[in-house]
């Protein structure tokens, strides 16, 4: 059976400021990607009666999202997350996969980190914590029953 993984190379990172207008910047010369992706805390019901611990799903906590990209100073996209980690301000994300796959979602930029080394480039690490629920749409069946 032929396999149905997709290319990263393609993916396309953009964000808004939360509230209106919407219009979307795409963030610039992005290396990898990690989430979004979370799990929910495990509600312990067990009680007197039970012969067993007994357990309950908590709310989802859709967890982090984290960027790697080629800093570039004058990149519209790093700036606005910059920035925003500094207003300590809400930003809403679309991360669109080559398939067609869609996640959005709202998040705070929480580190923004610039490194660098001998005969490399400049790098910069970004992280958000994510608030609320990730919306995935147009996905791969996969993606689409996980959320």
């Amino acid at each position: 059976m032929a396999s149905k993984a997709i290319r990263t190379q393609g993916t396309i990172i953009a964000a808004t400021a939360a509230t209106p207008p919407v219009t979307f910047t795409t963030i610039g010369e992005v290396i990898s990607f990690d989430g979004p992706g979370g799990k929910a805390q495990i509600i312990d019901t067990t009680n007197l009666a039970s012969v067993a611990k007994e357990k309950l799903p908590g709310l989802p906590d859709e967890g982090q999202f984290t960027l790697t990209v080629n800093y570039v100073s004058t990149d519209p996209g790093q700036a606005a997350l910059a920035a925003a980690r500094i207003a300590q301000s809400i930003m809403h994300f679309k991360v669109t996969l080559v398939d067609g796959g869609l996640a959005e979602f709202d998040a705070y930029v929480m580190e923004y980190k610039i490194s660098g080394k001998a005969d490399s480039k400049v790098e910069a690490s970004i992280g958000m914590e994510i608030t609320g629920i990730v919306d995935w749409t147009d996905g791969t069946t996969a993606l689409a029953e996980a959320a």
